[in-house]
């Protein structure tokens, strides 16, 4: 019977300190409006293409921060992209040193008609847009 209580507790021990070593290094992710410093779009593309947007500027202060996605909203010939960085958050968290930079990353968007494109880039803050026209010819 003594074998076995010694076994039991080890077991519960072990239990015990895994659990309590999980909560400590719980690291959870959040996301936020990544500033684009600028943008590189053709001003003029052939219908049936894609405007290609070129992203500049910093995605985080540090290691911790990345690109997660872009929110993409509007109707007709105004499209507003908005560009979503991911960072992690919690207590002990080892980040690197280095800027992450969007470096040109791209977007791709359908033109499906001749005319006039607004691209307008949302950037944190109010009214801070970063807007750029595009004319579709056939």
């Amino acid at each position: 019977m003594k074998p076995f209580l010694i076994i039991i507790s080890n077991l519960l021990l072990i239990l015990l300190i895994s659990t309590s070593c999980s909560k400590e290094k719980s690291i959870q992710t959040e996301e936020y409006i990544i500033k684009v410093d600028s943008i590189q779009v053709n001003d003029n593309v052939a219908v049936g293409n894609k405007i290609t947007i070129g992203f500049f500027g910093i995605i985080g202060s540090n290691g911790c921060s990345s690109f997660s996605r872009y929110i993409i909203s509007g109707k007709a010939h105004t499209q507003t992209v908005t560009v979503i960085g991911k960072r992690k958050v919690g207590e002990n968290i080892e980040c690197t040193e280095n800027l992450p930079m969007l470096n040109g990353m791209t977007l791709d968007l359908p033109t499906d008609s001749i005319g006039v494109y607004t691209i307008e880039i949302v950037n944190p803050g109010i009214n801070n847009l970063i807007s750029k026209k595009v004319t579709v010819i056939p």
